[in-house]
């Protein structure tokens, strides 16, 4: 709910930086497998504190989601997409051993060992560290998400452009760099750039497409 949230509009898709962010995980994880090991221990002779355990469990451990999930930002919320759909699949197959069910346990070990596959490829190819993106941001400062507003640590300066500038840049070009990440995607600019890049091939301007897994501060700036 989290991730569609922010990849709708119908959240920030900033990441959600407490003060305490770190220890309130920890705490909540916990408070899970404790609860869980109460009902694991007296559920059957207590109803009464087996019910209470196997609640709080369940309060926690989906509050930990929850906020783990919140504290990404929402560029990588695609990838957070197909972690969690891996975790869906360990637990059914965690819920295929509990009941001696083999078709639990096969169906779960594909959806969670694809799922992981799928998050190592979509991690690769959009330069983030896989374990950061599990751990939700775990061990970074809470201020983080909002940017440093020391300016001095950049050089150059920027150079706001609107459409008939880039229009015009590109059509004087002798070389065009394409770097595609997460707004293209979003846009679903694809079709657009793809024409474009037909335009500029039918003038003679060579276009490049530089690969998603190469981060773009260890390389050259494009310039057109």
């Amino acid at each position: 709910m989290v991730a569609f949230g922010k990849l709708n509009g119908n959240m920030s898709s900033n990441a959600l930086a407490l003060s305490y962010r770190d220890p309130l995980n920890a705490s909540l994880a916990a408070a899970a497998v404790g609860a869980g090991a109460v009902f694991m221990s007296k559920g059957d002779t207590h109803t009464g504190l087996g019910m209470a355990s196997l609640g709080a469990t369940t309060v926690g451990s989906g509050a930990l989601g929850a906020h783990m999930t919140a504290s990404i930002g929402g560029a990588d919320m695609p990838v957070v997409v197909t972690v969690l759909n891996s975790y869906s699949g360990w637990a059914l197959c965690a819920e295929g051993f509990m009941l001696d069910n083999s078709l639990l346990t096969v169906v779960g070990a594909l959806i969670g060992s694809s799922g992981a596959i799928l998050t190592h490829i979509m991690c690769a190819a959009m330069n983030r560290d896989i374990v950061s993106v599990i751990t939700g941001g775990y061990g970074t400062k809470a201020t983080a998400s909002k940017g440093n507003t020391d300016m001095s640590i950049y050089e150059g300066e920027h150079k706001e452009i609107n459409v008939e500038g880039a229009a015009e840049a590109l059509k004087n070009a002798e070389s065009v760099i394409i770097v595609p990440g997460y707004g293209l995607a979003v846009a679903k600019a694809q079709y657009a750039i793809a024409d474009i890049t037909k335009e500029l091939l039918s003038r003679n301007i060579k276009v490049s497409i530089m690969p998603a897994f190469f981060s773009v501060y260890e390389c050259e700036p494009a310039r057109v």
